[in-house]
């Protein structure tokens, strides 16, 4: 018995042809600008956060970018923090080391992808380990909208939509990868999580075949700004109809590239010293800048989660690079601003 046809079939109406157009347009710029190393390092960290904040946002998470500055706010023990920590340390992952046409995603990735990004959430007897029991989705009221396949069908799906999603069957990249994310969720091959794992998967296709945007393009946001309308194309989603998913996930896709694109234009033209500056150092630069001058105790005050030594190791190096100055050598030293 056949439960799903990979690929879906669709029409490369105007429209679609329209957004290709405008993402290629967008990449060409990304991929060519020439940007200072260490700002496009700063400036890809808070993208991923980006990404990592959103993702879990969609499925209920209630932190946002104000709450989370920086990869150090996500240090706490706490649930919520701790899954977007999970997300983060795969899309940098995906961003930095899956650009290679060469490598295929394989099952056995896509169920570490589940496991790291469901520890802590989801009991370990389910953490990368596909479903057993039969799951479907369901409306406010109850009523099933969609059953997806049973369990011993899983895996095969699976081999197949991964065949589909390494080859180059598909020669328009970000359909291939909306595409392998929307079967994904089809197959439904987790109890849970499978809404994370299909962004992620979505993610490395695009990245693998050189549609990453250096990693500086966070579809999320756009996904959790317009949640409803996602999940009601991918229910509505059967064969033909992917279309409405393929046109949704295309505007979202151009409209975060272009949000990169754009930050990046800006950056460049109005970045100061600051800007070269990793997050923690920045925040360090600015408060003793704001304040005049300060001791390494009101500093510790301002910084608990880090340890005195790592704290002592950032102020040396922003000594030495000449952004602040020490006076004095006991504890009471204070830290300033160079004139």
């Amino acid at each position: 018995m056949k439960y799903l046809t990979i690929p879906p079939t669709y029409k490369l109406n105007k429209k679609i042809t329209q957004l290709i157009a405008e993402i290629e347009a967008n990449k060409a710029v990304i991929d060519s600008i020439d940007i200072p190393l260490a700002l496009e390092q700063n400036i890809r960290r808070q993208s991923i956060l980006g990404s990592a904040i959103f993702s879990a946002r969609v499925e209920g998470n209630p932190l946002t970018t104000g709450e989370i500055q920086s990869f150090s706010d996500l240090a706490a023990k706490d649930q919520k923090r701790l899954e977007i920590a999970n997300l983060y340390r795969i899309i940098e992952h995906i961003c930095s080391k899956m650009p290679n046409i060469d490598k295929k995603i394989n099952i056995s990735q896509i169920l570490r992808w589940h496991s790291q990004a469901m520890k802590n959430i989801l009991s370990e007897v389910h953490l990368g380990k596909i479903r057993t029991e039969h799951e479907g989705l369901f409306d406010m009221a109850g009523n099933a909208i969609y059953h997806a396949p049973p369990p011993y069908a899983v895996k095969a799906l699976l081999i197949d939509l991964l065949h589909y999603a390494n080859t180059k069957r598909e020669r328009i990249v970000p359909i291939k990868a909306i595409v392998s994310h929307l079967v994904f969720e089809k197959i439904h091959p987790f109890t849970d999580g499978n809404g994370r794992v299909g962004r992620l998967l979505q993610l490395a296709v695009l990245t693998n075949n050189g549609y990453g945007m250096k990693g500086l393009s966070a579809i999320e946001e756009y996904i959790d700004n317009n949640r409803q309308d996602y999940y009601r194309a991918i229910e509505s989603s059967v064969g033909i109809n992917c279309q409405s998913f393929i046109e949704l996930m295309l505007e979202f896709l151009r409209d975060s590239s272009e949000k990169a694109r754009v930050n990046i234009q800006q950056k460049i033209k109005n970045s100061s010293k600051l800007d070269l500056l990793l997050p923690r150092h920045r925040e360090l630069v600015q408060i003793i800048s704001e304040h005049k001058s300060v001791t390494f105790d009101f500093l510790h005050r301002r910084f608990l989660k880090i340890s005195p030594r790592q704290l002592a190791y950032d102020l040396t190096s922003l000594i030495k690079s000449g952004y602040i100055k020490k006076i004095g050598v006991t504890r009471g030293a204070m830290y300033t601003i160079p004139s």
